[in-house]
Parts: C-alpha cells; sequence; structure tokens
C-alpha cells in the first residue's frame, strides 16, 4: 500500500531528523493505516497519539480534517457516540479557526 510506504518514510526522516511536525503526522497516517487493515485499537491510538503531538506543534491547520481521522476510525470501531462527539469538536474548530474546506465532509 503506498500510504503505509510512505508513512514509513515520512516517520524515519522526521526521526531522524526531529520534525515534530512531520513525525505527529506520520503517527496519524500510521493510526490511519493500521485502522483500514483492521488493527483498531492499536490505530486509534496512533491517531490519539499523532493529533496530541500535532497540537504540541502549535499548528492548526488542518486539524478538522485530522480530527476526522480519528471520528471515522472511532465509528468502524462501534464507538458511535465518540465518533459524532468528535465531529462535533472539529466542527468548533472549524468555527474558530475559519477553515471551511473541509465543513461539508464533516457534517456528511
Amino acid at each position: 500500500m503506498a500510504l503505509d510506504e510512505r508513512t514509513d518514510q515520512v516517520l524515519a526522516v522526521s526521526t531522524e531528523q526531529r520534525f515534530p511536525f512531520w513525525h505527529a503526522l506520520g503517527t496519524l497516517f500510521r493510526g490511519w493505516v493500521k485502522v483500514k487493515n483492521g488493527t483498531l485499537a492499536e490505530g486509534i491510538s496512533l491517531i490519539r497519539s499523532g493529533l496530541t503531538a500535532y497540537r504540541a506543534t502549535g499548528s492548526e491547520g488542518n486539524i478538522s480534517h485530522y480530527t476526522s481521522f480519528l471520528a471515522a476510525a472511532c465509528g468502524i470501531a462501534g464507538q458511535i457516540k465518540e465518533a459524532l462527539n468528535l465531529l462535533d469538536d472539529a466542527l468548533q474548530i472549524v468555527e474558530r479557526t475559519g477553515e471551511h474546506w473541509f465543513t461539508a465532509e464533516l457534517n456528511r
């Protein structure tokens, strides 16, 4: 899978070069790959860790989109209430940041 390979590369380079922003995104996408491959608990944990690390960098760009990965993962795992709460959080982020490009998908 291409995402799996690229995620490995991003994590390797970001670890070697100490790029916390890219390491956070690599962790998040590693979690998404795990979820899509059926390793739900580990995938959800990695997505949560990636989101936490991403926020720790001070970046807010695309955070509603990245939060939707966790919401989707929770939905796949049958954690519907958690998924809906995460989507509500993402919509609140959109309102706070004004970053509306992903709003339609969050509502869908």
